[in-house]
């Protein structure tokens, strides 16, 4: 009301003169209204009138956006004042307002569904913008300002607020409560509801790619990558095309225009002969395996020869396997249900048939110990894939850890690969049937470690990837582990120390090594061990499986439950660099259980079947090895930023640094704030930051510190110092290239560049190698 009666007293209906209430006249006052100027009566005040000028100056500006307020060049000594006599202020003219009505029973506007009209459908998405939030009584007055400005139809907050629970109860992504299996409470976002609406976005859909690429070398798209196109298990990836009025599928017999019959095994694009700007006038292709008809009488039918392939146009497909059941009977040929077996190599026999029905995970650790599960479309392009809108939110906490959240994680992909999400393509405007796969597990070192069931990079066995050996504990040097162990377990620790006695370490090249331990006495590796040492970190050797790695902890689960101890379990872990923290977890319940008890006895088994309850191993063992087409081993790509920016460039840079002395410093510090950074597309570089805070860089500081290393320390360090840095610059372009035009070239120049960078970090101190991140680097391009 208070309102109300404040918008009619400054604005009266328009044609129409205010009329004052009546005076109501006490006994001991009177006015003469004979004697009163009713012409000046009511005229404003000049407060009110310049009040009004400014709310309606104000007003014009909000409706209009026009620079009705002058800059400050404009003005001049004098300002100029408005005549009260020429102006004549607009009165402000508030809009319709709205019926009220309820939600449910408001009228729709198609043309703005799910919104019932247009101003509700702004106002929605402002309240809705992303860290742009207003408070209850910031729309108030946001909605008052509109009504002012003669906008009709204004809704009020409670409409706007029942709207969005009406949106959210339709539309919204759900999160779902889950109890881990580790005891722990935590939420995740429904995956099938997040990949339902990618499709469903016009903005996003039209990007999307659901098939790989073959480009012919061309690298610069993750769907013409190896692992799309070679290695993704064809049960989980896009398992038909549509062609005509026919759908053909893998796994299924198909009959081409030139009588052969084929079974495609996956289905991949080529670029079009047709020279076209869209990516996607693309040719679809089938790698296919060949068959052999059999017409021996009751043994009629077909042999799959698996070693025999051929690349199949779609053009050349004649009839899908529906249509080939109707017509074989008239083309006289083998009744294609009956697959009489295959063939997996020249020369083997036949073996039998079965047919499966075939019917993209970032994960992210943060300093507060929050774990976070993220995911991308891996069929975007790579200019709109790290897009904030495109990084999709599923579940983070700081008591459950990565793989209990996991887990759930796991059993929502299980489903949707077992079931299909149904979502509406908005492209082809109709309901599609999605089976989603992963195709990597992106993470920092320690996560991809405990993702892979690894020991981590303190381990003996260190890298996640191979089996690749570190230092051994041989008796005579008990502490040599240990110390090589601490050196791995702060990569902020550089080799300053040893930079230091440069001069000693050129001229004694034979001389042992020597490790200190926090034992008694002083342990040393001979030159020879040495070598041996830096032979198996930068050699060849065995790539981790998925099945080795899950059969030893099928043994190791097996051997706990038989009675073995916890340390042999430990020195088991130690022995292979395999560790499953979450299979730990029901590990040490079991040994707690059975503390003090014999192997083989009843309470034994009561206590270990007390946890087991008949399960399967499995369920015991990380939810990574249920996920379907995935080898975290292999399928974990080296993460550049913490293994080059954040490794190779921060131990280099704060090496250099802790040569210098003051006066070496200052002139570092002139070349770094003079240095030409024309053409780099950054900043002038803050010398003084990147001396004195170089143990607290940030990884676009040491990209800025990589390409200018080469021009800035030629000669403030050492030769074989300068050199690595140099080699370092050259090397890190390549890494970082985005896009590839062949792919065999790239790699073979990359691998060249990548032993020239060690066999110069080798001649400058073979110490760095106790840095695992030198020998994760050689395992960068088999994972491009």
């Amino acid at each position: 009301m208070a309102e109300e009666f404040a918008n009619s007293k400054l604005s009266p209906p328009h044609g129409q003169q205010y009329t004052p209430p009546p005076y109501n006249n006490s006994d001991n006052f009177q006015l003469d209204w004979d004697a009163i100027d009713h012409d000046q009566l009511y005229l404003p005040s000049a407060l009110d009138e310049r009040l009004t000028i400014m709310t309606n100056t104000l007003a014009t500006w909000l409706a209009n956006g026009d620079d009705l307020i002058a800059s400050d060049e404009d003005e001049s000594d004098s300002p100029q004042e408005i005549p009260e006599d020429d102006f004549s202020p607009e009165l402000l003219q508030p809009g319709a307002a709205r019926p009220p009505q309820r939600i449910d029973t408001m009228s729709r506007n198609h043309a703005w569904f799910p919104w019932p009209d247009k101003q509700t459908c702004i106002l929605d998405i402002l309240q809705h913008l992303p860290c742009s939030l207003f408070s209850d009584a910031q729309l108030h007055v946001f909605l008052w300002g509109l009504s002012v400005l003669g906008v009709d139809s204004v809704p009020s907050t409670r409409v706007l607020k029942d709207l969005d629970n009406s949106l959210q109860s339709q539309y919204r992504i759900p999160s779902i409560r889950y109890q881990g299996s580790l005891g722990h409470v935590y939420y995740i976002n429904h995956l099938p509801s997040l990949i339902a609406q990618e499709m469903a976005n016009p903005h996003i859909h039209m990007h999307i790619r659901h098939y790989p690429e073959d480009a012919g070398g061309r690298l610069d798209q993750p769907w013409q990558a190896s692992r799309w196109l070679h290695e993704i298990d064809p049960s989980i990836a896009t398992p038909m095309i549509h062609k005509g009025q026919q759908d053909f599928y893998v796994f299924e017999l198909t009959k081409l225009t030139d009588g052969t019959v084929v079974v495609p095994e996956h289905w991949y694009t080529k670029p079009s002969s047709q020279h076209s700007t869209s990516p996607f006038d693309s040719e679809y292709w089938a790698h296919a395996w060949r068959t052999q008809p059999i017409t021996n009488g009751d043994a009629s039918g077909y042999i799959i020869h698996r070693y025999d392939t051929v690349e199949v146009m779609a053009n050349q497909l004649l009839l899908s396997f529906p249509h080939l059941l109707q017509t074989y009977q008239a083309d006289r040929e083998p009744d294609p249900c009956n697959i009489i077996g295959l063939i997996e190599t020249r020369g083997h026999g036949v073996l039998p048939w079965t047919l499966t029905d075939p019917t993209i995970g970032n994960t992210s650790k943060k300093w507060n110990k929050h774990n976070l599960f993220l995911f991308t479309a891996a069929g975007l392009p790579r200019t709109m894939v790290h897009k904030e809108c495109n990084i999709h939110f599923l579940a983070t906490s700081n008591i459950a850890p990565p793989l209990e959240m996991l887990d759930s994680v796991v059993h929502q992909l299980e489903l949707a690969q077992m079931q299909g999400i149904w979502a509406w393509d908005v492209m082809a405007r109709e309901m599609v049937l999605i089976f989603p796969a992963i195709l990597a597990m992106l993470g920092d070192n320690p996560m991809q470690s405990e993702l892979a069931c690894h020991i981590g990079l303190q381990g003996k066995f260190f890298c996640h990837n191979c089996w690749v050996k570190g230092a051994d504990l041989h008796p005579a040097h008990g502490h040599v582990d240990r110390v090589v162990m601490d050196l791995n377990r702060d990569d902020a620790c550089s080799i300053e120390t040893q930079s230091r006695l440069s001069k000693s370490e050129e001229g004694s090249a034979q001389a042992n090594v020597a490790y200190h331990s926090k034992g008694k006495g002083r342990q040393s590796e001979t030159m020879q061990g040495l070598v041996d040492h830096a032979r198996r970190f930068l050699g060849a050797n065995a790539p981790r499986t998925r099945q080795d790695t899950t059969d030893k902890l099928r043994g190791m689960f097996h051997e706990v439950a038989c009675g073995m101890g916890k340390v042999r379990y430990v020195k088991m872990k130690t022995d292979t660099g395999i560790k499953d923290t979450y299979m730990d977890v029901f590990v040490e319940c079991i040994l707690k259980l059975v503390k003090g008890l014999r192997a083989g006895m009843d309470k034994h088994t009561e206590a270990v079947n007390s946890v087991t309850q008949g399960r399967p191993v499995e369920e015991f063992m990380s939810p990574v090895w249920r996920i379907k087409g995935l080898d975290p081993h292999q399928d974990t790509p080296v993460e550049i930023l913490h293994v080059i920016l954040l490794g190779f460039v921060k131990y280099f840079w704060r090496d250099a640094m802790s040569r210098l002395n003051e006066v070496q410093k200052a002139k570092l510090q002139v070349r770094l704030a003079s240095f030409d950074v024309t053409g780099l597309g950054i900043p002038l570089l803050a010398g003084h930051t990147l001396i004195q805070y170089a143990g607290s860089l940030t990884g676009r500081d040491f990209r800025t510190i990589s390409q200018a290393a080469p021009f800035i320390l030629y000669d403030l360090v050492p030769c074989p110092c300068y050199e690595a840095f140099l080699v370092l610059s050259v090397l890190i372009p390549l890494v970082w290239k985005p896009c590839i035009e062949n792919v065999k070239e790239h790699l073979a120049v990359l691998e060249v560049a990548i032993d020239h960078f060690l066999n110069c970090t080798a001649r400058w101190t073979p110490q760095w190698f106790n840095k695992p991140k030198f020998h994760i680097l050689r395992h960068l391009p088999d994972h491009i």
